[in-house]
């Protein structure tokens, strides 16, 4: 977090209701593995709403304003909530060949303890809370006054700078800030948003349950087509033909089940 202070206090110095924050996470997919993922997600702090999305979204707008292709096929989960609402929309991806949206408040009851540090000339103060079955302890800064930090978390009177569960499965450190250009289009958020399918999180978990016992059925049943000497490339990075699917189903279903470490861990799906 090298000239924290600068970078951050300069961003909100020149305050022009659209900021975005660049925070490290790792956690831990599997809680029985030592494999820590490394990420970074983008929280957009505009004049209109909040979203929080993988840096994999950016990317791909970059490429799309450059050669107007798209060059990522990965998709990921993100979340929009518009300004002064507590309600997240939650744009959920499973691994399917479709969006889903699921609306739902997030809202944690903050302790604002006296403990403080000072980082990089930026002063920090310790609150904990319980959210989605973990014990979080987050460190906000006053002089930073944006009452949100990553992913879910909300409602402290600075923005949340470090971030984390006391069993350091999930951690969220930020690491850069920047303005958003005024002619920023979140051209890669709004494709999904706009094909988004409501639904209930009882019925996604359905469907989840469903995926685990048929990995692959949408590009066996026709609904996603795998074109003639093309190959479908998983999240993972394998790649397989048609013909190599059903085989690896079983491989699959052992991947799914692993990721039983979810940030909110009271939704963890329990696979038979």
């Amino acid at each position: 977090m090298k000239s924290l202070l600068f970078i951050l206090l300069g961003t909100v110095m020149f305050f022009s209701q659209n900021n975005r924050f660049i925070y490290e996470v790792k956690y831990k997919k599997d809680s029985t593995s030592r494999d820590i993922t490394r990420e970074n997600y983008y929280l957009d702090v505009t004049k209109n709403d909040i979203a929080y999305y993988n840096r994999l979204n950016y990317i791909n707008d970059s490429i799309l304003s450059a050669t107007g292709k798209y060059a990522i096929n990965r998709l990921t989960s993100f979340l929009i909530r518009k300004k002064n609402k507590n309600i997240y929309q939650n744009y959920e991806y499973i691994g399917d060949a479709n969006f889903y949206k699921i609306s739902e408040e997030a809202q944690q009851q903050w302790n604002i303890t006296d403990s403080t540090k000072v980082i990089n000339n930026l002063r920090l103060q310790k609150a904990i809370t319980q959210f989605g079955g973990r014990n979080w302890v987050a460190w906000f800064s006053k002089e930073i006054p944006i009452p949100y930090g990553p992913y879910k978390f909300n409602g402290l009177p600075g923005l949340i700078i470090e971030l984390y569960d006391e069993k350091k499965d999930y951690c969220f450190n930020i690491i850069k800030s920047e303005k958003i250009p005024n002619d920023y289009q979140r051209n890669s958020l709004n494709a999904s948003i706009s094909r988004a399918i409501p639904i209930t999180l009882k019925d996604l978990n359905k469907l989840r349950l469903d995926l685990y016992s048929n990995p692959f059925k949408y590009a066996l049943n026709g609904t996603l087509t795998i074109p003639e000497g093309k190959k479908l490339l998983l999240e993972d990075g394998t790649i397989l033909s048609k013909e190599e699917l059903k085989p690896a189903e079983a491989r699959e279903r052992q991947k799914i089940k692993s990721y039983n470490n979810p940030i909110e861990l009271d939704k963890a799906i329990k696979y038979p």
